[in-house]
């Protein structure tokens, strides 16, 4: 699965480490938390990020399960996904 980010969308950071995405066409906006912060960064980083490449980031960065951060990030790119924000390529 390679995740995609969509142009249309805006990511602000918030000084509280959080931060907010829009997507400017459907005019949807999106609240992250720290650690969805930390995901959006690296797919915007990449602009291809692969499951496994997200995945091995989040362990790394927050010293959490491989098989619990997989489920996580998954569920959060299908939540993107759904509000027109990534495209998912398998």
């Amino acid at each position: 699965m390679t995740v995609e980010k969509s142009p249309l969308t805006v990511f602000t950071p918030l000084d509280d480490g959080t931060g907010v995405l829009l997507n400017l066409e459907t005019r949807f906006y999106y609240n992250l938390n720290r650690t969805a912060v930390a995901l959006w960064q690296e797919i915007d980083r990449s602009n291809s990020a692969t499951l496994k490449a997200l995945t091995e980031s989040i362990c790394k960065r927050f010293d959490v399960p491989e098989d619990g951060a997989r489920r996580d990030i998954v569920k959060f790119i299908e939540r993107l996904r759904e509000f027109k924000m990534v495209r998912v390529v398998e």
